[in-house]
């Protein structure tokens, strides 16, 4: 594997921790403020953000790679509004998909064919990442004036599988 990938996908690795650390402190943030399923959804954002820094790690380690592991982030947020809370969400999903865009066009601009192939799920997962996050705004911005709508909407939103 070319070294400069493995170094931005090892750098990646850190950045997919830190966002799920950004994902839990939403989830506490929405559990403080009694929006219970709307924690529970962005609890999952976590997990799967921690799925996702494993997936960078075992192909690392398939390409006899060594994982350096940076400083992970406590993240805190004060953040109590749900559409807030929504909009933070999309412009961190935003932000995550440049970052899967400048990996996967280093790794063009490396000929590592064998990343690129390998970030396409990524790439394709951002797509839908994104749109679920610009539903999510979407949702809350409706709801905004209506305590009866964000409660259904948040238990709406617990009910994610």
């Amino acid at each position: 594997m070319n070294q400069k990938v493995a170094q931005a996908l090892n750098e990646q690795v850190i950045f997919e921790f830190n966002a799920a650390s950004t994902y839990l402190a939403l989830s506490l943030a929405m559990a403080d403020a009694n929006f219970k399923g709307f924690s529970a959804w962005l609890r999952a954002q976590y997990q799967e953000e921690v799925t996702h820094a494993f997936k960078f790690i075992d192909y690392l380690q398939s390409n006899n790679e060594k994982v350096t592991l940076g400083d992970v982030k406590n993240t805190a947020s004060t953040l109590t509004n749900p559409l807030e809370v929504a909009k933070a969400v999309l412009a961190h999903e935003q932000m995550i998909t440049g970052k899967i865009h400048n990996l996967y066009a280093l790794a063009l601009e490396e000929k590592d064919y064998a990343t690129v192939s390998f970030l396409n799920w990524f790439v394709e997962e951002q797509v839908e990442e994104e749109a679920n996050a610009t539903d999510l705004v979407d949702q809350f911005t409706f709801a905004q004036d209506s305590r009866s709508a964000q409660l259904f909407l948040d238990s709406k939103l617990g009910s994610r599988q």
